[in-house]
């Protein structure tokens, strides 16, 4: 059992960082796929 909290403990910190930069990667793949649509429309 203090196996499986010391392995959740070590991944929440991971987890709490992971949210956080969530929405800049979300708005990342947005801008590089819009970017890509236009360079398509555009040949």
């Amino acid at each position: 059992m203090k196996k499986i909290i010391n392995s959740v403990n070590k991944l929440l910190p991971f987890g709490k960082k992971a949210k956080k930069y969530l929405p800049f990667f979300i708005g990342f793949k947005l801008l590089t796929f819009t970017g890509f649509l236009t360079y398509i429309m555009n040949r």
